[in-house]
């Protein structure tokens, strides 16, 4: 046992598990033999130490990207499938060693075949010292992608209540496959920057150098999987009963939308108003509200919660996450609608018309769960497909498009501002009161 497994007990049961002599011994012979391998191939092509780096690094983080998220993203899962999870709530440690332990000891593998590639990328580094910017570049920006993405496979693990199911274990794949996507564009926006024109960040009008952009990058990544890390962190706390805090979701959209309107904050007014903003806040409140399974019996004990401060912080995710981005709406409606005319007046409404749609989606989710459905969610998932589809499919052909802004997510500028909200808004108030109707209903029964 070293300090680090005394202090997360998680670690040393999957390095006992996963960490066998054979295994390890077979896996370092297979990674020598691939590095020779590349080597070989390499020699034969471009003789260039820089590219072997570069192909070592290429096959070194892929693998610990895509194998970590794997690893993160079933270790929950399974031990809710194999009904081990609940013994979780036996032991004396909190949710932030359980979730550490497992953040760190779950793909205790990969990070061993990592290790056994790196002297490769270390050798052809002393043999070429005019890499190594590019050695440095690759390995800030892997190694912040990495724990990224295994962050993010460990927050869909320990949200996902499917017992084992095949969307359960399919999580993990598809967000490998995400992460795999954006080490690749970060190797490839590293490389670009050698160029004579690089693409250099400009982030609230600040324009970065080469380094800074590199820089700037893994510290977004490090971050982001920060945010992550604390939502499996908290979902976690609250199977071991911990308390929840109400800001949480709230502060993340709030620096959410504060970082991507940092991208477009020196960009030029154009016909085409930045919604990105918006947008990424309200597919996160998508997400948070679909994974939290807030049902009939969650509602009656919020509603029968004595204290003020307690029914606050744990308010159904759909309403922290809707009122915040109401908010950000808001504000950015003030800053690039308010005052704008033709076209781009036209777009701005989008700030004030996108949330109000939001809404009325999440509080169809909502009476989806208080319905008799197996899965709400998934009924929910289906009925909004069709309720964005239909009326394009209908009014697009017989040229009444006139009336889409009733339907689904457009802004008409051949209408007022009145009538562009009039359609969601009223769908808003309906879907409120069959949801009112529906919760009076479902807490009556008992």
């Amino acid at each position: 046992m070293s300090p680090l497994t005394d202090l997360f007990p998680e670690i040393f049961r999957y390095r006992a598990q996963e960490a066998g002599r054979f295994k390890l011994l077979s896996s370092l012979a297979a990674a020598l033999a691939l590095c020779a391998a590349t080597g070989y191939s390499v020699a034969k092509t471009t003789a260039s130490w820089g590219s072997y780096l570069s192909a070592i690094t290429f096959i070194q983080f892929n693998v610990l990207v895509f194998y970590g998220v794997v690893c993160t993203a079933r270790c929950v899962t399974q031990e809710r499938a194999e009904r081990t999870w609940d013994f979780q709530r036996l032991t004396p440690l909190s949710s932030f060693k359980i979730a550490a332990g497992k953040f760190l000891g779950a793909p205790v593998f990969p990070w061993f075949l990592f290790a056994c590639l790196l002297p490769a990328a270390l050798l052809s580094l002393a043999f070429s010292p005019g890499a190594y910017g590019d050695f440095l570049s690759r390995y800030a920006l892997g190694l912040s992608v990495a724990l990224l993405s295994m962050a993010v496979g460990l927050l869909a693990s320990a949200y996902d209540e499917t017992g084992g199911s095949g969307m359960g274990h399919l999580s993990g794949p598809l967000i490998g496959l995400a992460g795999v996507s954006t080490l690749n564009s970060s190797f490839r926006y590293a490389d670009s920057l050698n160029r004579l024109s690089p693409q250099l960040i400009s982030f609230y009008g600040l324009q970065l150098d080469t380094v800074s952009s590199v820089l700037f990058l893994a510290a977004t990544f490090l971050v982001f999987g920060a945010w992550a890390f604390l939502g499996a962190r908290y979902r976690i706390g609250r199977d071991l009963l911990e308390r929840r805090r109400a800001w949480r979701l709230p502060a993340f959209l709030f620096f959410l939308a504060w970082y991507i309107t940092g991208f477009e904050y020196a960009a030029p007014r154009t016909d085409a108003l930045p919604l990105t903003a918006l947008i990424l806040p309200g597919l996160a409140v998508y997400i948070a509200s679909f994974l939290s399974c807030e049902r009939g019996e969650y509602w009656r004990r919020w509603l029968a919660g004595d204290s003020p401060a307690r029914r606050l912080d744990d308010s159904p995710a759909w309403l922290k996450g809707s009122v915040p981005l109401l908010c950000v709406a808001a504000v950015l409606y003030l800053v690039y609608g308010a005052g704008a005319a033709g076209t781009v007046a036209a777009q701005g409404r989008l700030y004030l018309v996108l949330p109000l749609f939001l809404l009325r989606d999440l509080m169809f989710l909502q009476w989806c769960r208080f319905s008799a459905s197996r899965r709400p969610e998934m009924m929910a998932l289906a009925w909004m497909a069709l309720a964005y589809a239909l009326p394009v499919i209908i009014l697009g052909p017989t040229k009444m498009t006139g009336f889409l802004p009733l339907f689904v997510p457009y802004a008409n500028k051949s209408l007022g501002f009145a009538a562009n909200l009039a359609g969601p808004a009223a769908q808003v108030l309906i879907m409120a009161y069959f949801l009112r109707v529906k919760i009076k209903a479902a807490l009556a029964e008992k």
